[in-house]
């Protein structure tokens, strides 16, 4: 690979940038590569602009075409790198590359409900043991979501969209109100309460640090009342692309799944095994079901915070037994 700094023909300044955009589509640089890439594309003006266009055509051209149909469509990691870099050909990047917003960080403890006010009129609750950063760029606000589940309320702003990002994927809104829940690594849930949110591909570390534009033309869109489960796929032909699947939900169940907000959680049929399972995000108390109790099914609205009562309760309604094991609430029949 050429790097040296004399002045390359096009051509060969389009043979290195090939071979940049097969080694970021292949995986993640070494700091080595990363120091020398940031290199070559500072000894060249017309080096960026190469790299963009080679990134754009490993990517299918029909990718958005071939998604449009599909209700839980397949976005493709390498579609979205090429068309954050289509949009920053010539250079044309939000920031330049020497330019660093203000990193803000938050986070809540387990059993805690944390709302924070944005200085841009938006406003973030975090679930129990969440945390965030959250960066006002000149043409975007990001917020990473490290861990846990967040509310977010968006101050419209059409020339600077809200983009809440997590291990798998990111949600960009305009102005509109919605949830993101992360689950392991490769899952994130997000359930839209108002507006119109864009669920996406991440953009490249490449893509990221040089601020180029956010927005992708392939994404999912959710209105409101809709969720959408994305997925990391494991295996088979599309492995580790983005799996994004969309499904309609009720007003009543969007409430009844938001009222964490209030320090409530809402059951509505689970199995006590699952409801109990919610419990444990909240509180270090531990409560177990143990054999057919497991699978009895649970309604009702219950204090997040208090899984002792809860079991007290359940105990009564459902016609089972509690007992303490260890540093443990046991409950049977």
């Amino acid at each position: 690979m050429t790097t040296t700094t004399h002045r390359q023909t096009a051509k060969s300044i389009d043979r290195d940038a090939a071979d940049w955009a097969a080694r970021l589509d292949a995986g993640d640089l070494t700091p080595d590569q990363e120091n020398t890439l940031q290199h070559w594309l500072a000894g060249d003006t017309r080096r960026l602009g190469a790299l963009a266009r080679a990134q754009a055509l490993m990517a299918s051209p029909d990718i958005a075409e071939a998604l449009a149909p599909a209700r839980s469509p397949i976005l493709s990691r390498r579609g979205f790198l090429a068309a954050a870099a289509a949009s920053a050909a010539g250079a044309a990047y939000l920031v330049s590359r020497g330019e660093h917003g203000i990193v803000t960080d938050y986070a809540s403890a387990v059993g805690e409900i944390r709302v924070i006010p944005l200085e841009d009129g938006s406003k973030i609750t975090l679930n129990t043991d969440s945390a965030v950063s959250v960066e006002f760029r000149p043409h975007s606000r990001l917020v990473r979501l490290a861990r846990g589940e967040a509310y977010f309320e968006v101050a419209k702003n059409p020339d600077r969209p809200f983009i809440v990002s997590g291990p798998a994927a990111q949600a960009r809104a305009v102005g509109t109100a919605y949830s993101v829940r992360l689950g392991d690594a490769e899952h994130m849930q997000v359930r839209v309460t108002s507006g119109r949110v864009a669920v996406e591909p991440q953009p490249s570390k490449l893509a990221d640090s040089l601020r180029l534009s956010p927005i992708a033309d392939n994404g999912a869109y959710l209105d409101a009342n809709q969720q959408a489960d994305v997925r990391v796929v494991g295996d088979g032909p599309w492995k580790g692309q983005v799996q994004v699947s969309i499904k309609d939900v009720t007003p009543d169940r969007v409430e009844r799944e938001l009222m964490w907000r209030e320090g409530l959680l809402s059951f509505e049929g689970e199995t006590l095994a699952e409801a109990l399972g919610e419990f444990s995000r909240y509180s270090h108390q531990t409560v177990v079901a143990q054999g057919p109790a497991a699978r009895e099914r649970v309604s009702g609205l219950f204090s997040a915070t208090d899984p002792a009562g809860f079991a007290r309760a359940i105990a009564i309604s459902l016609k089972l037994k509690t007992k303490q094991e260890n540093n443990a609430i046991v409950i049977y029949k």
